[in-house]
């Protein structure tokens, strides 16, 4: 697969997950809305650094330990879903915790360059559609 169509397929899918979550919140009250667009882009920020500085295993259980705390379940859905995809460092894994503590150094590094690479993607993304409008 060409480099290009890789980044682009990033970013795609990146931009379907942000535009999901805005959808899933315009449709929440007004305080509320304002608060999960606040969180999303709180943790969508912190993510890409997170794995940078910690490792995507710490990152990971961090991210999955706080549940549906804040808008961590979200980005954790968002970055475990395409870590297991086809064609995807775990796309051979039951779940990304699994993945981290089972694969090989390789699939690790590949893995976590990709997780930031994403992540990248979705904290841009975050930052045009979780804007906390009202709207």
């Amino acid at each position: 697969m060409a480099i290009q169509a890789v980044q682009q397929e990033r970013a795609a899918y990146a931009l379907q997950q942000v535009q999901n979550y805005a959808e899933q919140f315009a449709a929440q009250p007004l305080g509320e809305r304002k608060s999960n667009r606040k969180k999303f882009k709180a943790r969508a920020s912190e993510l890409p650094f997170m794995v940078h500085a910690n490792g995507l295993g710490q990152a990971l259980a961090f991210f999955k330990s706080k549940g549906r705390k804040d808008g961590y379940n979200c980005l954790y859905a968002i970055l475990e879903g395409w870590l297991l995809d086809t064609d995807r460092p775990f796309e051979e894994y039951e779940n990304a915790l699994d993945a981290v503590t089972q694969c090989d150094r390789v699939t690790y590094v590949a893995a976590q360059a990709e997780a930031i690479l994403l992540m990248t993607w979705v904290k841009q993304f975050a930052s045009a559609f979780m804007d906390g409008e009202g709207t």
